[in-house]
């Protein structure tokens, strides 16, 4: 499972509607994927987009190919609305911990996951 991280800045006078219509993606990625956009309680130009992808790192270079024209358009729209790109990442998950009452580690490929449903477990 892979979960990418974006941390972007919007243009003055975009909003995050303008953000989101530009940054839908038209086409599927052909893996398991969501994506979380929120906006900074700070300041509401700041939008992070945090994405989980069912798919481990060997098989990632290859799925860019397949997908690589397609973002292109999408991230040419996402630049029309958005003033800088602080922070784009891939990171591998490791681990997913449930601090709802008793803290606790949960193995990230059980059904118990949150991410179960992304996996189809």
């Amino acid at each position: 499972m892979l979960v990418t991280v974006f941390r972007r800045r919007l243009k003055e006078g975009a909003t995050f509607a303008d953000f989101i219509k530009a940054w839908e993606a038209d086409k599927g990625f052909g893996v398991p994927a969501r994506v979380f956009n929120s906006v900074s309680l700070e300041d509401p130009r700041e939008i992070l987009s945090i994405g989980f992808v069912d798919i481990d790192v060997a098989r990632l270079a290859e799925m860019f190919p397949g997908v690589a024209a397609q973002e292109a358009v999408r991230h040419n729209r996402i630049a029309d609305v958005i003033e800088s790109t602080e922070l784009r990442a891939f990171y591998e998950l490791r681990t997913e911990h449930d601090f709802s009452a008793n803290p606790r580690q949960i193995d990230p490929s059980s059904a118990e996951s949150l991410l179960a449903s992304l996996r189809g477990a």
